[in-house]
C-alpha cells in the first residue's frame, strides 16, 4: 500500500513537472517591444477612392504595404488592417471646378492584436479648370460653363506614410 501511495504522489510530481516545462516556454518566448512615437507605418490602399463614393467621416480600410520590424521583432505585419477617415470628399462640378478628396490615418492593428495610434495623411486635387471654363463661357460660348474640373481619386495600391502617434508597449 506504502508503494502504491508513493508511486501515485510520484506520478502526480511528474505531471506537474511536465506541464510546468510545457507552460514555461511559452511564457519565456513572450518579449516586451516598444513602438516608438514617429515610427514609420507605410500604408496602402485597396481599392480605388473617388469622392463619389465616400462622404466627410466615412472610415475606410487600408493594409500595412511592408511589415513593421524593431529589434528584429515584426510588431506590425504587412497586411494588417489599417483605419482611415475621409476627411474631405467633394466631386468635381462644372465651372471647372476640380474634385477633392483627402484621407487621415487613425489606427493600425499590431501584431499581437492590440491598436495602435496613427498620424498621417493624403490628399489629392483634380485639375482645377474655373478660369478656363469661366473665360470661354464668356469669350466664346456660354457652354463652356458647362466644362467640369479634373476628377480627383487616390488610385489602388497607393503607398502612405503614417507615423505612430505615442509610444506603445507590446507583448509578442
Amino acid at each position: 500500500m506504502f508503494k502504491l501511495i508513493c508511486r501515485v504522489i510520484s506520478l502526480a510530481m511528474s505531471s506537474v513537472l511536465v506541464l510546468n516545462l510545457m507552460v514555461i516556454p511559452q511564457n519565456a518566448c513572450a518579449a516586451q517591444v516598444t513602438v516608438r512615437s514617429g515610427t514609420e507605418v507605410v500604408v496602402k490602399t485597396v481599392t480605388t477612392l473617388i469622392p463619389d463614393n465616400l462622404r466627410v467621416g466615412d472610415m475606410v480600410n487600408l493594409v500595412v504595404a511592408k511589415n513593421v520590424v524593431i529589434n528584429g521583432a515584426t510588431v506590425i505585419k504587412e497586411g494588417a488592417k489599417v483605419n482611415a477617415e475621409v476627411v474631405s470628399a467633394k466631386d468635381n462640378n462644372y465651372i471647372g471646378i476640380a474634385g477633392k478628396i483627402g484621407l487621415s490615418l487613425k489606427s493600425v492593428e499590431a501584431a499581437n492584436g492590440s491598436t495602435i495610434m496613427l498620424s498621417g495623411s493624403k490628399h489629392v486635387e483634380g485639375k482645377d479648370k474655373m478660369v478656363v471654363s469661366i473665360g470661354l463661357s464668356l469669350i466664346c460660348c456660354i457652354l463652356f460653363a458647362l466644362m467640369k474640373g479634373g476628377e480627383a481619386s487616390i488610385e489602388a495600391g497607393t503607398e502612405i506614410p503614417g507615423y505612430v502617434l505615442s509610444d506603445a508597449n507590446l507583448t509578442l
